[in-house]
C-alpha cells in the first residue's frame, strides 16, 4: 500500500485510481508479468530527493491533506469520519465581565453549550486499538497468504484471516504493517473485501499494497536515475508479517476536560493581600475530568460536564465541580465527519465518498509543483486541473464569474470544481450525511 508520514482521509492507492495511474506503479513495483513499465507510466518514488524530477507520493500525501483541512475549515466538517483531540475551547462567561459564573449551567438551567471547531459529530470519546494478533504465512490465530485467483502465473491476491474475533463490525477491524502499533498512517487501505463470519476475520488486498516499506528507503543509483524499482516478480519484496487491530472509538475515555486559572487570593480577595507563601499556588492550572454529550449534532454542538467513569456500572457518574466557579476554559474530544450513503447502508468500510474522494484528488492535484507523469491520458487530465483560469495565454481566454475569483481555495481548475462543490451544499454548511451514535 503506497503510505505517506502524512495521515489522509484519502488513501493514496485510491488517489492513484482516480487520477488513472497504474496502481503498482505507483507503489514503485515493477513485473514483467501484470502491469511491464512500459504500459504503466514511470515509476512513483517516496521522497523527492530519491528523483528531483519527479513528484513523490509523500508530496501528495502532504497536499491531500492540506486540501481536506480546506474543505473542513469552509464547510464546517470534515468529508469523513476522524478523531478530534484536545479541541481546546473557552468556556462560556457571564456577558458582563466583572461577575463570575458557577455551576456550569445556563439560564434553562441545562449544561452550557460548548461549540467545537467541527461538526458532524459522530461521538464523543477517543481513538483506540486493540491488539488482535500478526499474520505470518505460517501463522495461527492469523494468517496471510497469496494467490493468483486469474492463473495469469502473478500472485495478485493477499488474504489477511484471523479467528477468535469478538467483535461483529468488520469495519473495526484494520491491518497495518507490523511494528507500529496501529499508527493509522500505516495503515495498510483500501481493503478489497472484508468481512467477519462466525468469529473469522477476512480480508483481501493486491499484492503490491505489501510491498515491504523498507524498500521505498533506498538511496538513488545512476543506473536508473533515481530508487531502483521494486521487483513485484520477487517473493521478498513483500512485506512477511501483518498486525491486525481493532479501532474503535472509546466513550469510556475522557471527553471533556475542564481548567481554572488559579486566583490571585482567593475570589473577591485583595491582589496585594498576604498569600504568597507555600500554600499558595502559582502558574499552574487546576484540571478536571469529565465527559461530552452531543446537543447538536450537525453543528456540533456539545455539552459537557464533570464526571467519573464507573467500570461496574458501565456509565460516566456524575462529579462535583473541583473550584466552585465556571471554568476558563476546556479541551473537548470527539469523533466526528461525514458518512457517505454506501457507509451508513453497511455496504462500504470507507467513510469518504467516491465524489468527496474524487474532489479532495483534484483538489490536491491542481497544487502541485512537481511533474505527475508522462502518460498522455493522466497529463492531460493533470494539466487540465492545474491551469489557472485568472491567467489568461495568447491562446486560451477564460470567463469567470467573480464570486468564482474570490474562492479561498484559488482560481486553477481543480480548485474552481472544488469550490463549486462545497457551495452546491450550502447554506449553513451543514448538508450532507451524518450520524450519531
Amino acid at each position: 500500500m503506497a503510505r505517506a508520514s502524512t495521515p489522509t482521509l484519502l488513501s493514496l492507492d485510491v488517489y492513484a485510481q482516480i487520477l488513472g495511474i497504474a496502481p503498482p506503479a505507483f507503489n514503485s513495483g515493477v513485473s514483467q508479468v501484470v502491469f511491464p513499465p512500459e504500459t504503466a507510466c514511470h515509476t512513483w518514488w517516496q521522497y523527492e530527493w530519491q528523483n528531483h524530477n519527479a513528484v513523490s507520493r509523500e508530496e501528495v500525501a502532504r497536499e491531500i491533506s492540506i486540501a481536506e483541512q480546506d474543505i473542513a475549515n469552509y464547510m464546517g466538517w470534515w468529508p469523513a469520519p476522524r478523531w478530534i483531540a484536545q479541541d481546546v475551547k473557552m468556556y462560556p462567561r457571564f456577558h458582563r465581565p466583572e461577575f463570575y459564573a458557577g455551576g456550569g449551567v445556563n439560564i434553562r438551567g441545562q449544561l452550557e453549550s460548548i461549540k467545537a471547531s467541527y461538526g458532524k459529530i459522530i461521538e464523543p470519546g477517543q481513538r483506540a486499538v486493540t491488539y488482535i494478533g500478526t499474520a505470518t504465512a505460517q501463522g495461527a490465530p492469523c494468517s496471510k497468504t497469496f494467490s493468483d485467483e486469474d492463473l495469469d502465473d502473478f500472485d495478485e491476491t493477499v488474504t489477511v484471516s484471523c479467528t477468535g474475533v469478538t467483535t461483529t463490525d468488520e469495519c473495526e477491524i484494520k491491518v497495518y504493517f507490523e511494528g507500529h502499533n496501529g499508527d493509522p498512517e500505516w495503515e495498510i487501505r483500501p481493503a478489497r473485501i472484508k468481512e467477519i463470519v462466525l468469529g473469522v476475520f477476512t480480508a483481501t488486498f493486491y499484492a503490491w499494497q505489501l510491498i515491504d516499506p523498507d524498500l521505498w528507503e533506498r538511496f538513488p543509483t545512476h543506473v536508473y536515475g533515481g530508487t531502483e524499482p521494486v521487483d513485484l516478480d520477487d517473493p521478498a519484496s513483500f512485506v512477511t508479517e501483518v498486525d491486525i487491530y481493532r479501532e474503535y472509538n472509546d466513550p469510556t475515555a475522557t471527553s471533556a476536560t475542564f481548567y481554572w486559572e488559579p486566583e490571585p487570593s482567593g475570589i473577591g480577595g485583595s491582589i496585594c493581600g498576604s498569600c504568597g507563601g507555600a500554600g499558595c499556588v502559582r502558574c499552574t492550572l487546576t484540571e478536571q475530568e469529565g465527559c461530552a454529550t452531543i446537543r447538536n449534532a450537525e453543528m456540533g454542538v456539545l455539552a459537557a460536564a464533570p464526571a467519573t467513569y464507573d467500570e461496574d456500572d458501565g456509565a460516566w457518574g456524575a462529579a462535583p465541580w473541583s473550584v466552585c466557579r465556571n471554568p476558563d476554559q476546556m479541551k473537548v474530544y470527539y469523533y466526528c465527519g461525514n458518512l457517505s450513503e454506501l457507509n451508513r447502508a453497511g455496504r462500504r468500510c470507507d467513510g469518504l465518498s467516491d465524489q468527496w474522494a474524487r474532489i479532495i484528488a483534484h483538489l490536491a492535484t491542481a497544487r502541485l509543483r512537481r511533474p505527475l507523469c508522462d502518460c498522455s491520458g493522466v497529463s492531460s487530465l493533470v494539466d487540465w486541473l492545474q491551469t489557472d483560469t485568472a491567467i489568461g495565454t495568447r491562446e486560451q481566454t477564460y470567463t469567470v464569474l467573480w464570486d468564482d475569483l474570490s474562492n479561498p481555495f484559488g482560481t486553477r481548475n481543480g480548485e474552481m470544481a472544488a469550490y463549486r462543490h462545497c457551495r452546491s451544499l450550502e447554506p449553513g454548511k451543514i448538508s450532507g450525511a451524518g450520524a450519531v451514535r
